[in-house]
């Protein structure tokens, strides 16, 4: 995948936070980006294993995968060799990725009911520790019957990886921490909401670079938001430089990582 393409998931990603359909869309994202035929996300909680994410492509598949996600959650994870391997020390932030095939698990029961059985060719399977005592575990799947993930592929999903992991703690927190109903805000007005709170933070931070930053973190790239705001690609790109500066960062993975921080505030 192209890195333009890349940074487009990372910002589709980032705006599905917090919304009800985020399992189907965050699949439709991966799926895209290195052709996954479904795939899984399992986050700690309170001693066990929750289930984020069981996703395919099919209504059929995503059926069968939400019955082996209950099925991990409920006991299978106790003897996931990945799951239990020994965590990072609290100050190693870095995600763990690695590409497996069914041959790497020894317990053969375990194999079969969660490889042999579903007719698993590869897994790449994604860890980290998130803060607080928390892990996430992200694994994406192959079939037989496909050609294994590409270099290209795994590169795309690594690279992604940091922010991905981000997106779906930040998710977890938001869906599993509120017990009874809120009323939470529409994309469009957290949007607006981070777009103030950037102007508050830093009052040399002008409306339309505050745009352009939202903008950004939409997945609009330097065309898209010259075609929406109105305004010439190379004025949409001072606009940038100049907000990057006043923020004091150098990147769109910075820029997301602001938008967290915003988030967290806002929520």
């Amino acid at each position: 995948m192209h890195a333009e393409s890349t940074l487009g998931a990372m910002s589709e990603m980032v705006s599905i936070i917090g919304d009800p359909a985020f399992g189907d869309r965050f699949f439709g994202i991966v799926e895209r980006m290195i052709g996954a035929d479904h795939c899984t996300v399992f986050v700690s909680h309170g001693g066990g294993v929750q289930t984020l994410v069981a996703e395919a492509q099919t209504d059929a598949a995503a059926a069968r995968v939400r019955q082996l996600a209950d099925l991990y959650s409920a006991r299978g994870y106790r003897t996931d060799p990945v799951w239990n391997r020994a965590s990072p020390r609290p100050t190693e932030t870095a995600v763990h990725a690695e590409v497996i095939a069914p041959g790497y698990f020894a317990d053969p029961a375990y194999r079969r009911e969660f490889y042999e059985k579903p007719n698993i060719m590869e897994e790449i399977a994604l860890s980290a520790e998130v803060g607080c005592g928390r892990r996430v575990y992200a694994s994406f799947y192959r079939e037989q019957g496909r050609a294994r993930f590409s270099e290209a592929e795994i590169s795309a999903l690594q690279a992604s990886a940091p922010v991905t992991m981000q997106v779906l703690a930040k998710h977890a927190e938001l869906t599993h921490a509120v017990a009874a109903p809120s009323r939470s805000l529409s994309r469009e007005d957290l949007l607006r909401r981070v777009q103030q709170a950037m102007m508050d933070e830093n009052s040399l931070l002008t409306q339309r670079e505050a745009e352009v930053c939202t903008g950004i973190v939409l997945g609009y790239t330097i065309l898209g938001l010259s075609l929406n705001m109105g305004i010439s690609v190379n004025t949409v790109a001072t606009h940038r430089k100049r907000a990057y500066a006043k923020l004091r960062i150098s990147s769109q993975n910075e820029l997301f990582a602001h938008y967290f921080s915003l988030v967290e505030n806002l929520s």
